[in-house]
């Protein structure tokens, strides 16, 4: 038989695909076989044109089941993604080509083998080496020869590698720019830096860092997802103690550094002394960060444990923050007592949260006289500043003269004169008017008011949810108190349907991937075997009797179903039956009906030479003697059903 060029690179460009798949994955032995199995079809094809098997659409199905199990077991890649995202459905793409290739004209199909070839072939570029980038030009090279129309004119393949390859160059070198300019200071890179970063939660952070959060573009972005539907209004991340020249700055050291005290699935649990996350009533809170929070996890007041995944240890505050070893964190879990009371947070305090700097001494006097603080003693001063914040103040992101300020003017004076601001300055004051009247009071930001929605599992904190507000030591506990006049809530922008429609399917991809990657799953395997053992012991052999009776009920019901039937119908369907058995019979030998061949031709094709020229030509040479009375008896009830087909 004459060498078909264009087969011959159909072949190559699937074994280059094969190959470079396996040395970009790690699994160079299985590209390799696949490369020998694209071979061997095409010798086979050379061979026997004939003897092409039937596409077994249940086979492509089935054999997603390893693949998924594959994607299961996967471990998963700290602060990045894992290659095998890309490597593992190129490997069923590859899977699928031969499938199609080794049935191509009796169920499959050369263009679904064309398309899968040059996925993986893209997809095995992944992280390859440059041999195998050169390689892979090679093999779309040969694709292009392959599949292209028959007797197409030189230029118009000479014009597909030039588009192909500015195409390709013009990736280089937006990766090479995006890499030698990702550090300067320009604005694509301060733009990258407010897209990727929460302002505001710092170990030491100043009046204002919040103000980017409110007017980027980015304000609307989803921050946390709390999957929790009684979501805490308020979400603490970080308590500061000191205040100076316009900065809040961390307590000095933390209180101690906390170890796992147990594991909840893959993740660690940390608990405080005070913790309740062992009680019966407490419940876990899944947290999801699509943003860098510097190692700040963001829990409610109260909250005394938080399970976090790949840490061995945590530095925990006095003032009930838990902060990471490492600076970013995608998720964890924080415990809400649920019926149980919160527990005071860092209990009695110490002096201090009355300490006020000597320079505000001066002035705190001067704005205690103006609001009429003297005379009232607990929740009565809150009220107080409270309520003259909400007569006198005007909530705004803009405080004049701000960015003109002489340096030894504190943002804190020009606030007061300006009689407007935003949630930083009015909790910086009130934090320092409630210390001045002897008040223990501490500064807090995190993200307030979530976004809550009847048709999401979950709660939604936006960039502009962020928020900074006070808490008290008042009648022997500690309370939360926001001075911010409660205007600014109006402002916020309401989603559109579309956009809230699209979050919620985002948000539940999300938990998927969270329950499968993140060793839920593993739970929901280990209760359906105890289930499946406590059946097995002690209710197997009942169900075993209940379903043999209902085989009985259903096979007595069938024959009773088809003795109703006239004569003709049954008789088409025993013949019916005995053309699929004979054909099948006949497919196991090597036998198979061409696609749009009739029965009496097939018969007549089989009947043209005999059995001993079947044996010669190497059909059924190498059969066991059982196959010729197979194949002689399938011949006859073709011909059987041929002479009765008419009838």
């Amino acid at each position: 038989m004459k060498l078909d060029l264009r087969k011959v690179c159909k072949t190559l460009f699937l074994c280059i695909a094969s190959v470079n798949l396996g040395v970009s994955s790690g699994l160079e032995l299985f590209g390799i076989l696949l490369a020998l199995l694209f071979a061997y079809l095409h010798y086979r094809e050379w061979k026997k044109p004939d003897a092409v098997p039937r596409y077994r659409k249940s086979v492509a199905y089935l054999s997603v089941i390893p693949f998924a199990v594959w994607w299961v077991m996967v471990p998963s890649v700290e602060y990045g993604v894992s290659p095998y995202v890309v490597y593992i459905p190129a490997w069923y793409l590859l899977l699928l080509a031969w499938l199609q290739k080794r049935s191509v004209g009796n169920g499959g199909f050369e263009a679904f083998v064309a398309f899968n070839g040059c996925a993986v072939l893209l997809l095995g570029l992944y992280n390859a080496p440059r041999f195998c980038v050169a390689l892979g030009v090679v093999g779309i090279l040969l694709a292009l020869q392959a599949y292209a129309r028959p007797r197409t004119a030189v230029y118009k393949h000479l014009l597909f590698v030039l588009l192909f390859a500015a195409m390709g160059c013009a990736a280089y070198g937006g990766w090479q720019y995006w890499k030698h300019h990702r550090g300067d200071g320009g604005r694509w890179a301060q733009d990258y830096y407010d897209r990727t970063r929460v302002m505001g939660f710092n170990p030491v952070v100043s009046l204002g860092s919040f103000r980017s959060n409110y007017v980027s573009r980015y304000n609307n972005q989803v921050v946390l997802r709390v999957w929790d539907p009684l979501a805490p209004a308020y979400l603490r991340a970080a308590v500061y103690e000191k205040y100076v020249g316009g900065i809040w700055k961390l307590p000095r050291a933390p209180a101690a550094t906390l170890y796992p005290s147990y594991y909840r699935v893959d993740y660690a649990v940390f608990e405080s002394a005070d913790s309740a996350t062992r009680s019966l009533d407490s419940v876990p809170v899944w947290v999801q960060a699509s943003l860098d929070n510097l190692g700040f996890f963001f829990a409610p007041f109260g909250a005394s444990g938080i399970a976090v995944k790949n840490a061995d240890s945590l530095d925990y505050y006095s003032t009930g923050v838990f902060v990471g070893a490492n600076e970013k964190r995608g998720d964890w879990y924080y415990f809400r007592p649920g019926a149980l009371a919160a527990p005071e947070v860092a209990g009695v305090p110490d002096s201090t949260y009355l300490q006020i700097g000597r320079q505000y001494g001066a002035f705190l006097d001067s704005v205690s006289r103006q609001m009429d603080l003297d005379g009232y003693e607990g929740a009565s001063v809150l009220k107080q500043i409270s309520g003259y914040f909400v007569r006198h103040f005007r909530y705004s992101l803009q405080v004049p003269g701000m960015l003109a300020r002489h340096r030894s003017a504190d943002p804190l004076v020009l606030f007061w004169n300006a009689k407007q601001g935003y949630c930083e300055y009015f909790a910086t004051l009130a934090t320092l008017l409630l210390r001045h009247q002897g008040i223990p009071a501490r500064y807090v930001t995190g993200f307030a008011r979530p976004e809550r929605s009847a048709s999401r599992p979950y709660a939604v904190y936006r960039r502009s949810g962020s928020h900074a507000w006070v808490e008290a030591f008042v009648d022997s506990s500690w309370v939360q108190f926001d001075p911010t006049p409660p205007l600014f809530a109006v402002a916020r922008p309401q989603p559109s349907w579309l956009a809230e429609r699209w979050e919620g399917l985002v948000g539940r991809l999300n938990f998927f991937l969270h329950v499968v990657r993140e060793g839920e799953w593993r739970r929901a395997i280990d209760s359906l075997q105890l289930d499946l053992e406590d059946f097995l012991t002690g209710k197997f052999y009942a169900a075993l009797l209940l379903l043999a009776a209902v085989a009985a009920a259903v096979g007595r019901f069938r024959r009773k179903k088809q003795s109703r039937l006239p004569e003709s119908r049954r008789n088409v369907q025993k013949w019916i039956a005995v053309l699929d058995r004979a054909e099948r019979r006949l497919s196991r030998l090597g036998f198979t009906r061409m696609p749009g061949e009739t029965v009496g031709a097939f018969v007549e094709r089989l009947s043209r030479k005999s059995r001993d020229e079947h044996l010669q030509d190497g059909r059924l040479r190498d059969k066991r003697p059982h196959d010729e009375q197979k194949y002689a008896e399938a011949l006859k009830d073709l011909r059987e059903y041929e002479s009765v087909r008419w009838k």
